[in-house]
């Protein structure tokens, strides 16, 4: 059992008053971002995947754990289940060491900045800090996530409709206490001002360079004096035990350091651990089902950062020990433990057996090429062969001709030197720790088959061929054409012999062009899917522009058209006016449109407008139009004024005579000559 040695004692006041500001902080949190300390709302980028982002107390803690509140040195929890099974008592002792003590003094600094900016944020820590501290802390774990699941029946990974966090902390049943966040005889200790009318004293943040956080110990002791420890006592409710006599426990280890949790059953006889797993991938996201899918149950490669023991004690209880010490630098890459309890009788340990998945007698494995290949991963091995214990605890034994190089990779996925243009034969078996065979089968390795094409520019459709190799036999593929995450419509074909193939290449843009080729699987060839670079490239074809539209607007001149790119690449415009490049061509959809043109500007007579479009891929094409402007220097012939006939006052004028006309008729021509 694991007590707090030190118990900060307030009276009812005081106490009342840390509780209202409580409420007051859940408001804040509530209504006011913060990027700042208190790790519960901080959101540093180490952290942010497990954060809740805002909202209330409750939605702000119900996505975090514990460690993310506090980042310990090392940690203990001693977790005993009681004897009905529906909850448990936790205890836990936190050790928070060197300049991580000052990392969680800052965070609090830093929190109090947010709730008091003339208090908080100051580079000290306060008695009136720390009570605030550990009354939100506890009030925040309340809503945090167990990391354990327990869950009776069947034996269990998680998966679809099985949420395997089915454990919590009961509501007011977390204490958390605290030692030397105050240092009593801290060098730099100082009296303050209390909120709550209180005796108050602050120590620095961090401490000077001779971290003298303790007067009565020496620095030559070499002790830390300014560490901090943390106690936790809290109930846990465990709703998903019914009948003990199997169940699933579920730890989620994601970048769990140096921790240790310890978990007592009640006695129930002939309880044992039937197995045990570690399986990396999954985080501790608060998502119902996580995006990746759950493991198979043994089949699972831990990286060996966590351990466990099993201890029977003298009531006849079980004692069951985790141990994770992930690195932290890690997060939030994610690691979940399972152990399988149940009080069946061990099985008899039969001989490992092949299950319906495995490959036959003498099936095939294809690679796309030779050389050094996986021609086996662990997620398929592991499903070849069933044992009472742990598919893992099994030996694979391979053994082939010395050219192929065989071996296994630290993932527990099988290599080999791939022949090139020829069949290689390996036998396989699987030992379990008794000794006891599933007996060999033996498999072929090869290249079933190469591609070339007679021309590497690309056409619609494109002719591929496929060359078999020797021995093996008929297949069926599918194979098209790819191009990143595009692709053409695919074939399907069966062939025993050479064959072309006649391939789509649509919607395909200009550059390299790969041949995807999958192998399908049946029970003698295993399945392949494979992409391969045989030169081909895809050569861009110009914009096709036309022009739909021109007019005048007095002086102004404008055209209009419309824009295509056989291969959907985006088309930039250029204006020439008489082959010198001028103004800007905007475009929306497939038109485009020149700006406004002041012909008055440009000399007289005929001028070349030409537009120009350049896909991505630099290919150009281009429309032109003949403008001629000369209209726009025409002067008007002026009218002469009209004449009277009679000599009084309301007719005409006097005819002028010959002379006169002839002069009329010459100022005329002069007037209505155009301009040079």
């Amino acid at each position: 059992m694991l007590l707090a040695p030190y118990t900060h004692r307030v009276d009812r006041g005081y106490f009342a008053s840390a509780i209202a500001l409580l409420v007051v902080l859940s408001m804040l949190a509530a209504s006011t971002p913060t990027d700042h300390g208190f790790e519960l709302l901080a959101d540093e980028p180490l952290r942010k995947e497990q954060l809740g982002g805002g909202g209330s107390l409750e939605e702000q803690c119900g996505s975090i754990t514990f460690e993310d509140m506090f980042v310990y040195t090392r940690a203990k929890f001693v977790i005993q289940v009681n004897a009905d099974w529906q909850s448990a008592n936790v205890q836990a002792i936190a050790w928070v060491n060197w300049t991580l003590s000052d990392d969680l003094r800052g965070s609090m600094d830093e929190f109090m900045a947010e709730i008091d900016p003339n208090d908080g944020g100051d580079g000290w820590i306060s008695t009136d800090e720390r009570e605030i501290f550990r009354a939100l802390a506890s009030e925040c774990i309340e809503h945090t996530l167990t990391r354990i699941g327990i869950r009776d029946g069947d034996y269990h990974r998680g998966g679809q409709g099985v949420n395997w966090k089915n454990t919590s902390w009961e509501e007011d049943g977390v204490q958390i206490e605290e030692f030397n966040i105050i240092p009593l005889r801290h060098s730099q200790i100082r009296d303050c001002t209390s909120a709550f009318g209180n005796d108050c004293e602050e120590v620095p943040v961090a401490p000077d360079e001779n971290r003298d956080c303790d007067t009565d110990i020496l620095a030559s002791q070499g002790v830390d004096e300014c560490r901090v420890q943390l106690w936790m006592n809290a109930t846990m409710n465990i709703p998903g035990v019914a009948d003990s006599n199997q169940f699933t426990l579920v730890i989620n280890a994601s970048n769990m350091s140096n921790a240790e949790l310890e978990f007592t059953f009640p006695v129930t006889e002939d309880l044992r651990l039937d197995m045990w797993e570690e399986c990396e991938g999954r985080d501790v996201s608060d998502e119902e089902e996580s995006s990746i899918s759950s493991p198979i149950r043994g089949t699972c490669l831990g990286d060996g950062s966590s351990t466990h023991t099993l201890e029977e004690n003298s009531d006849g209880s079980l004692t069951f020990t985790v141990l994770p010490n992930a690195d932290i630098l890690d997060w939030p890459s994610g690691e979940d433990l399972f152990a399988d309890f149940t009080t069946a009788p061990i099985p008899v340990d039969n001989p490992p057996e092949w299950t319906d998945s495995a490959p036959p007698d003498g099936a095939w494995f294809p690679s796309p090429s030779g050389g050094q290949h996986v021609w086996a991963e662990w997620e398929d091995v592991s499903l070849w062969y069933s044992d009472e214990g742990s598919v893992t605890q099994l030996d694979i034994r391979c053994t082939g001709a010395p050219s192929l190089q065989l071996s296994e990779g630290s993932a527990r996925s099988w290599w080999a030197e791939i022949p090139r243009g020829g069949t290689a034969e390996v036998t396989c078996e699987a030992i379990d720790p008794a000794g006891q065979s599933t007996g060999s089968r033996t498999w072929n390795l090869g290249v079933p088959f190469s591609l070339s094409t007679s021309d590497p520019t690309l056409s619609n459709p494109h002719p591929v061929s496929i060359s078999p190799t020797s021995d093996w036999p008929a297949l069926d593929i599918e194979i098209g054409l790819v191009q990143g995450e595009q692709s053409s419509p695919p074939s399907t074909i069966t062939f025993t012999g050479e064959i072309t193939v006649e391939l789509s290449a649509s919607n395909l843009l200009p550059g390299p062009v790969g041949v995807w080729v999958s192998v399908i699987g049946t029970d003698d060839v295993y399945s392949l899917e494979h992409v391969y670079d045989i030169g081909l490239n895809k050569e861009s074809v110009p914009p096709v522009l036309t022009i739909t539209n021109t007019e005048w607007d007095g002086s102004q001149w404008s055209m209009q058209g419309q824009y295509s790119d056989p291969e959907g690449e985006s088309v930039a415009f250029s204006m020439y006016i008489d082959g010198s490049q001028t103004g800007s061509v905007s475009s929306t959809g497939n038109t485009w449109s020149t700006p406004s043109i002041n012909f008055e500007l440009w000399s007289e007579g005929e001028h070349i407008v030409a537009i120009e479009g350049c896909d991505t891929s630099g290919k150009c094409s281009g429309v032109s139009h003949s403008v001629n402007n000369s209209h726009l220097f025409e002067e008007p012939v002026p009218v002469p004024p009209p004449t009277s006939e009679d000599g009084d006052g309301g007719g005409l004028l006097p005819a002028a005579g010959l002379p006169a006309v002839a002069m009329a008729a010459v100022a005329a021509l002069m007037y209505g000559r155009r301009r040079g």
